[in-house]
């Protein structure tokens, strides 16, 4: 994986600085002749005393490499809030409904098919719900 970063020459905007430094990701990629898959992009518009930036983090994968059909933009989050409570005692004579397996089957398979899960992804989460856990 390699990072690269822009600064925007106007200085205003975090999008162009992201576009300059994909561009550069797409040329370093071209020069050992392979393809840019991006993993994460960061950005920041210029603010008192600080220019635009933006940084792209890609990976430079051969042609027909299967990563490269899979989208892997992953937002890493500034803050995780972490709630942890005790769950509330059922009333004794309650019964959960049985989660509708039909349905859960066909959101693994648009998931499957929108390319947001592979085969194996697919398979797992498929035993899973099949098993009934």
């Amino acid at each position: 994986m390699i990072g690269s970063q822009g600064k925007s020459p106007g200085g205003f905007s975090g999008t162009e600085a992201k576009a300059l430094a994909f561009a550069e990701a797409q040329k370093h990629c071209a020069g050992l002749g392979k393809k840019v898959q991006v993993i994460n992009t960061q950005q920041s518009d210029m603010a008192f005393g600080k220019n635009a930036t933006a940084e792209v983090q890609f990976m430079c994968l051969s042609e027909g490499d299967p990563q490269l059909g899979r989208p892997r933009l992953e937002k890493v989050p500034d803050q995780v809030i972490e709630v942890k409570s005790p769950l509330a005692p059922q009333p004794s004579g309650s019964v959960q409904a049985p989660k509708d397996l039909y349905s859960e089957l066909l959101k693994l398979e648009d998931l499957k098919k929108r390319g947001l899960l592979n085969d194996v992804e697919f398979d797992q989460q498929k035993r899973r719900l099949l098993s009934g856990q």
